[in-house]
């Protein structure tokens, strides 16, 4: 069975301009321990620790101007502070995203020569109920496909926990449709692509499901 490459999905970074889509791997925050900080004098979209049922999300630029009127904390003074022109996959992003300086330093070190302004937010995920998912859905089909969709662990845990030992990830959620091929209503938490992230360093939910190509094959935006 096919599997489809997937989109970088909730911690991913965008490079306009000169630099290209980066791949999750570079971009989400693997092990993460300080939440992002923001100043108190900035309007916060970017608590220190997300609520119960968000995951946080991240965008990074290169390409953000050296110089504002509201520079971001010591020793960073060369980002803004905060954006108004970033993306993010859980629905609705917030019209300003504030400056992180954690996911700021770990980027920086990844990707040379190190210049990356990155911010961060709370979204809400939208849960299921994992009686209504049909895990075969979809799957004994030919033309089927696995799909695979991971978000950052929610930083409060979650009001329906997975099994033990990944209770902070929900069981089931609507993974977002800008995230992958084909986003079905709901998919189950998936152990053993979340076990195969945690072991790469990413603190991380997944979720899989099935999805069938039509006939014809792939759209043209793969």
């Amino acid at each position: 069975m096919a599997i489809l490459p997937r989109i970088p999905t909730v911690g991913f970074c965008l490079a306009s301009g000169l630099l290209a889509f980066a791949g999750q791997s570079a971009c989400t925050r693997a092990d993460p321990s300080t939440p992002s900080q923001a100043s108190p004098s900035y309007f916060s979209h970017s608590p220190k620790v997300c609520g119960i049922d968000e995951a946080r999300e991240y965008f990074c630029d290169e390409l953000l101007p050296r110089e504002s009127a509201l520079p971001a904390v010591p020793p960073y003074e060369d980002c803004p502070g905060v954006v108004d022109e970033h993306v993010g996959e859980l629905d609705p992003t917030p019209t300003v995203a504030v400056f992180d300086p954690s996911y700021t330093e770990h980027i920086r070190k990844r990707q040379p020569p190190g210049n990356s302004c990155c911010y961060s937010w709370c979204s809400k995920i939208t849960l299921r109920d994992p009686a209504t998912v049909d895990p075969r859905a979809g799957c004994d089909d030919a033309r089927a496909i696995r799909e695979t969709y991971c978000l950052d662990e929610p930083e409060a845990g979650t009001s329906r926990p997975s099994p033990s030992p990944y209770e902070r990830c929900p069981d089931a959620i609507a993974p977002p449709e800008v995230a992958a091929f084909y986003a079905p209503q709901g998919a189950l938490f998936d152990p053993t692509e979340t076990g195969t992230r945690r072991q790469r360093g990413f603190r991380e939910c997944c979720y899989a499901w099935c999805s069938v190509v039509p006939q014809g094959g792939v759209s043209a935006r793969w």
